[in-house]
């Protein structure tokens, strides 16, 4: 049985993602928007246009591309995850929050959009919501050392220091093999002592025997968890931003 014949805005998409695997983005760019402009209800097209233009560092274009692809298909939620990044690009952090937020209420079995979530809130210093965001990330997938790493950074930062050597711990127990093993249990044992001087803080209030002596926690800056930022372009940046096709960089080519 003879495949159907591909429409017209299908041969224009491809042509454009010929253009876009070979870096031409800017001949993408035109196709793409001519096989939208050829199909109004085209959403991958608007979401590819999206991402050629935010490779040229075009960034409002590449939002008001996603927005038009969101608004034919609300469901599409790389397309929100994709618009947080650039939100988060041009320092719009509770724009980016919020639209990341979209994306996990839509997506909830996904982990790196709450971590996308979570270092947004971070960010903005709304630690309480950043680690439940991080703890959302770090429960759906038990094995990322990033999850664990940035939900025990926040409670850190809250000096949580109980929880954070519990998060550590429990990744620590879980993977003891993993290739960043060492400095897990380096951090697992900065977290301890902490959490013991917390304490021992807290039982001397509560004894009286502090009178008005100032009493301050040792935090080594060079053992603390380290918030990467999340824009970062190297192969292994944190910000996990999804390509509108999972599991490709590149547009494919369609079939009608």
């Amino acid at each position: 049985m003879a495949a159907p014949p591909e429409s017209a805005a299908v041969k224009i998409y491809n042509q454009g993602a010929e253009h876009f695997k070979k870096g031409e983005l800017d001949q993408a760019i035109e196709f793409f928007k001519k096989a939208a402009e050829a199909d109004k209800d085209f959403y991958r097209a608007w979401a590819y246009l999206g991402m050629a233009y935010a490779q040229k560092g075009q960034l409002d274009p590449a939002i008001e591309a996603y927005r038009k692809c969101i608004d034919i298909a609300p469901q599409y939620h790389k397309a929100f995850n994709n618009v947080g990044e650039l939100y988060r690009r041009k320092g719009l952090l509770d724009y980016a929050a919020m639209v990341f937020k979209m994306a996990t209420e839509i997506a909830p079995s996904l982990p790196h959009y709450f971590y996308n979530l979570g270092i947004t809130y971070f960010e903005i210093g709304m630690y309480a919501q950043a680690e439940d965001a991080f703890a959302q990330a770090a429960n759906l997938d038990p094995k990322d050392f990033e999850y664990a790493t940035e939900l025990a950074q926040v409670q850190f930062t809250q000096k949580k220091y109980d929880a954070a050597a519990e998060t550590m711990a429990r990744f620590n127990d879980a993977h003891p093999e993993h290739d960043r093993a060492p400095e897990t249990r380096a951090r697992l044992a900065m977290l301890r002592r902490l959490a013991e001087a917390q304490k021992a803080v807290s039982n001397a209030m509560d004894t009286g025997k502090m009178g008005l002596r100032k009493v301050e926690i040792d935090e080594d800056e060079n053992s603390q968890t380290k918030v990467v930022e999340p824009l970062d372009d190297t192969p292994a940046q944190p910000f996990k931003a999804v390509p509108p096709q999972v599991g490709q960089d590149d547009p494919p080519k369609l079939e009608d």
